[in-house]
């Protein structure tokens, strides 16, 4: 094994963070809205004929509600993915604009790589609009990162996301893309809201 890295799935709730890491893993998209918490999935990846590496992806809790949590992803990731709706883009991507000046703040002035998401492409006229253009431009170009759009419903761009994280992190890949029999999910523990708040208090950073 050549190594983890960890990577955190951020952004407000109803994105579809938890839809993307499915359709990237299971090529499946679930029914059902479910609140995320917190989730680690794992999975390797060929990184040359008889090395690999392990890959762990974090789908985090789609609010500040827990911001112990989210400040602890954000320290200990080696790229986070920034993720918003393009159906309702003006109120989503503040979001990111706010977890990025988090990152920047948390991170300080080390380099970590960072690739927004505009989700739910299909729920768009035009993916080449106007103010589609404007976000592109702000993450492309002022914030130097990478920008894609996708649809985790309609398995758009899914791969895309795949291949500019492992560039990010300067993995060297020959699978193109995630295999079923790859992945391994590790479920959380099932705890109420109280029982998670008072145990994230406790936790020293």
């Amino acid at each position: 094994m050549e190594g983890c890295f960890r990577i955190a799935v951020l952004g407000t709730k109803k994105v579809g963070k938890t839809c993307l890491i499915a359709q990237l893993l299971k090529k499946s998209f679930p029914d059902t809205y479910s609140p995320t918490i917190e989730a680690l999935f794992q999975y390797n990846i060929q990184t040359s004929e008889n090395k690999f590496a392990k890959l762990e992806i974090l789908d985090t809790a789609g609010s500040f509600e827990f911001p112990d949590l989210l400040r602890k992803a954000v320290r200990s990731c080696h790229a986070l993915v920034l993720m918003f709706d393009l159906s309702d883009s003006m109120r989503t991507f503040r979001e990111v604009e706010t977890l990025r000046q988090l990152i920047l703040d948390e991170r300080g002035g080390e380099s970590v790589p960072l690739i927004v998401i505009g989700n739910k492409s299909d729920l768009i006229i035009k993916e080449d609009n106007v103010e589609n253009k404007v976000l592109d431009a702000i993450v492309s170009i002022d914030w130097d990162c990478t920008y894609l759009t996708t649809s985790a419903k309609c398995d758009t761009n899914i791969s895309d996301v795949y291949k500019a994280v492992c560039k990010g992190l300067g993995i060297d890949v020959r699978q193109t893309n995630v295999n079923d029999e790859d992945a391994v999910t590790r479920k959380p523990r099932k705890l109420s809201l109280s029982n998670l708040k008072r145990r994230v208090s406790s936790i020293a950073f």
